[in-house]
């Protein structure tokens, strides 16, 4: 019996369909299906319930769900400005980026992401699972999706800066309200410190000035020379930061006073 068959005689819902019917989004969904909350069954590469057991399912009443873990930091970083996040975990970045993003539709902004040490064929992939429809976003310019590690390397911070405000001002010029943002990068990001931090600063002075919503989600690698320091450097080039952990997030707003001298203190 081929699968085709298979799913008319059981009536096998997808993923879409399931969606539509607990009014939630997609990527809720396929979290429910690898969590087991879902009576869900994997046909090749794709999720699928039967409609008599999910009928059971909603008539027994849905367990509570797991609180999306990054859904009050993704609306925080939601709000414009240059947030900085800050990791532990190298696959929170990839989730955390992937909600972002889902979030992000349908507020009238365009999306950019950024690449750095991820490669952007695998972002697209990432991001068609979880129900973004990728290749119609970025050919309507919906979305773009760049390899700033190649634009950075090859012509330097101020280029790669300026390639965010290029799609800032290219979303105006389309009719959008601003440009929602995002790129990941480690510590050790761009191979020397200071050019890191002259590109966080130039692209700082950017978002201040232009309708951005920046976040740069960051891994935590303790074992970076000089991890502590540098992590206090990216702190003063963002208005807010967030610490994300297995068990703990921590928020904080970056505040700058003067001292008795008049000198500014961080």
């Amino acid at each position: 019996m081929t699968e085709t068959s298979r799913d008319e005689v059981l009536d096998f819902l997808t993923v879409r369909e399931i969606s539509q019917i607990l009014k939630t989004h997609s990527n809720t969904v396929y979290k429910m299906c690898r969590e087991g909350t879902l009576p869900a069954v994997k046909i090749g590469k794709e999720w699928r319930v039967d409609r008599r057991k999910l009928a059971l399912f909603m008539e027994g009443g849905a367990p509570p769900q797991k609180k999306d873990t990054y859904e009050s930091l993704v609306q925080l970083s939601l709000q414009e400005g240059h947030m900085l996040g800050i990791f532990t975990q190298e696959k929170d970045i990839s989730e955390f980026e992937l909600t972002f993003f889902v979030k992000a539709q349908n507020r009238g902004y365009r999306l950019f992401k950024a690449c750095w040490w991820q490669h952007p064929d695998d972002v697209r992939r990432h991001m068609s699972k979880a129900g973004l429809e990728v290749e119609k976003l970025e050919s309507s310019g919906s979305l773009v999706i760049v390899d700033l590690n190649d634009v950075f390397h090859r012509f330097g911070h101020l280029r790669a800066a300026e390639v965010w405000s290029n799609a800032a001002a290219q979303a105006l010029d389309l009719g959008y309200k601003g440009l929602i943002s995002s790129g990941a990068k480690h510590l050790d990001c761009c191979g020397n410190h200071s050019f890191l931090m002259e590109f966080e600063k130039a692209l700082d002075k950017i978002i201040k000035n232009e309708p951005i919503v920046g976040v740069c989600p960051y891994l935590m690698d303790m074992n970076v020379p000089n991890a502590f320091v540098k992590l206090v450097d990216l702190i003063k080039l963002h208005g807010r930061f967030f610490i994300q952990t297995q068990d703990t997030e921590i928020l904080a707003q970056v505040t700058f006073a003067t001292n008795a001298s008049g000198r500014l203190n961080h």
